[in-house]
């Protein structure tokens, strides 16, 4: 079966940075985001979830600006790391050593003792003067969906990015769905804004003509037939629903079809592909039936359960879609975070609206309404990626959604190759990190040696002595201090003279002296 890697169309995951060469359609967007990136201390790229903020920087705008006399660091992440063992770690900013790693080629725990301005200056010496540092942050939004425990974590870290923003030649782009933006342009202050909105029909056409896979006649009636719906109304009377755009989303889910539902070598598509395999209802309904099925297995939801709540919460009895405010969509048992997992899967969509910043949801389009309507239950859930379940885990864990955390990690060890070690070793470490954050220092024992043993079997030495570490950690945090002892002891000899590694090793050195130093309210035995 074809992999949404091996598509010209990767269907409803954002476009990455080696597929730019198959990006259409923001051509304009992408230039003009660049230029004021390279002019703004900050620029805010904003729009809803699935509009296409993601593709359009990785795929459109990061060629536009690397050719330049710039230093451009990674896509910066607040979820990057969570697979790393934390147990080691001092005190620490989560958010903050997210997104240093992101941008840093080395994980380390040199960067836990790091502000975002420390990095940038630091940075900013190893270069010349005349050079621009070109910085990005991905999902900001999700600074907002963590736990309520770390609201001094991100009001700190939004001090700190506006603090880096005093480096002159920092130029920091902040890509943000638009219910966020408000709060975060009010704490690092208001740059320039640049609002993402769906493709209009001749950039829709040259999205999916582009990679040279549809004729320019053939393009043109798939774009006619996502944006024409034919909606059932009230007394038996069906609505036409004609859209003057065309979301990104749809038409990826749409092109990525069509390509897998014809012969290979039916390149270009035409109007005889197009008549006889071009059901965008069906395309639609079947990705439907696939992110429902998905949803229920991640919140262990009856299928059939979740579906009805999704037309009954979300479309009229009229056949329109509804606004539902968030604090309703919890009717029939179903808790906030389903609602941000369609979200997330471009089902869905938020909206602020003023003067409170009262949240509602609703269908991401009118012309979903008909393809939810008639979701199959019985459809498999799409091929599943372990990589993507890893990076969704770091994401559930990152904003407190601990639950989906253990799933997503979970399914990785379950789905992927046997062979496949530093998989199942991340996917260890943090379910690892996930039991140390619930104080479950036994089970994060546990985990760590499992993925020890595995990064043991890949030779991966600094790996290793994280994990032990980690694990001395975790054995002092119940007590067991010899024990613990033992393990830092064992981390200390292999440890390379690598000075990053040294510092890692120094926070539990810290942690064993000063329990060693309380004396009698240790209960040494009990190892």
């Amino acid at each position: 079966m074809t992999t949404s890697a091996d598509r010209v169309y990767p269907g409803a995951r954002p476009f990455e940075r080696g597929e730019s060469g198959r990006f259409f359609g923001r051509k304009d967007e992408a230039a003009d985001l660049g230029q004021h990136w390279l002019e703004n201390p900050v620029t805010y790229l904003y729009g809803p979830a699935g509009i296409g903020k993601t593709s359009l920087l990785t795929a459109g705008v990061l060629p536009e600006v690397e050719s330049r006399n710039v230093s451009l660091l990674p896509v910066g992440s607040l979820s990057h790391g969570a697979r790393l063992p934390v147990a080691a770690l001092g005190a620490h900013n989560p958010y903050t050593l997210a997104l240093l790693r992101s941008w840093s080629d080395t994980d380390n725990a040199k960067l836990a003792g790091l502000t975002v301005i420390d990095f940038v200056r630091r940075y900013a010496r190893r270069r010349a003067q005349s050079v621009l540092i070109m910085a990005a942050i991905d999902q900001t939004d999700d600074l907002f969906a963590g736990p309520e425990s770390r609201e001094e974590h991100r009001r700190y870290f939004l001090y700190q990015l506006e603090e880096a923003l005093r480096e002159p030649n920092l130029r920091l782009l902040v890509s943000i769905r638009e219910d966020s933006l408000a709060e975060v342009a009010g704490a690092i202050g208001d740059g320039k804004r640049f609002r993402l909105n769906p493709l209009g029909i001749a950039a829709a056409e040259e999205a999916a003509k582009g990679p040279g896979e549809f004729d320019s006649r053939a393009a043109s009636e798939l774009i006619n037939r996502i944006r024409t719906s034919h909606i059932a109304s009230t007394g038996g009377h069906e609505r036409l629903f004609f859209s003057d755009d065309v979301e990104p989303a749809l038409l990826q889910i749409a092109c990525a079809w069509l390509r897998d539902s014809v012969p290979a070598d039916s390149s270009p598509i035409t109007m005889r592909e197009i008549r006889k395999h071009g059901n965008v209802d069906a395309a639609l309904s079947s990705y439907c039936s696939a992110m429902i099925a998905t949803v229920a297995e991640a919140h262990d939801i009856q299928v059939e359960r979740l579906h009805l709540w999704l037309i009954n919460t979300f479309i009229t009895v009229g056949g329109y879609h509804s606004a539902t405010p968030e604090r309703l969509t919890g009717i029939g048992g179903q808790p906030k975070s389903v609602a941000r997992a369609f979200e997330d899967r471009y089902m869905l969509r938020a909206h602020v609206d003023p003067p409170f910043g009262s949240r509602s949801y609703q269908l991401i389009s009118e012309r979903l309404i008909e393809p939810l309507r008639h979701a199959a239950h019985d459809e498999a859930a799409p091929e599943e990626d372990p990589v993507a379940y890893l990076k969704a885990a770091e994401r559930a864990l990152n904003t407190g959604e601990l639950v989906l955390a253990e799933w997503y990690a979970s399914r990785v060890l379950s789905i992927a190759p046997d062979t496949a070690l530093r998989w199942h070793a991340e996917a260890r470490s943090l379910l690892g990190n996930l039991a140390y954050e619930r104080r479950q220092f036994e089970q994060a024992e546990e985990e760590y040696w499992a993925a020890a043993t595995l990064f043991e079997a890949m030779s991966d030495k600094i790996a290793v002595v994280r994990l032990l570490a980690a694990i001395s950690r975790t054995l002092f945090d119940r007590g067991l201090t010899s024990r613990a002892l033992e393990q830092l002891t064992a981390a200390q000899r292999r440890a390379t003279p690598d000075a990053t590694v040294q510092l890692e090793l120094s926070w539990v050195v810290e942690e064993a002296t000063r329990r060693l130093s309380d004396g009698p309210s240790l209960d040494i035995a009990s190892d």
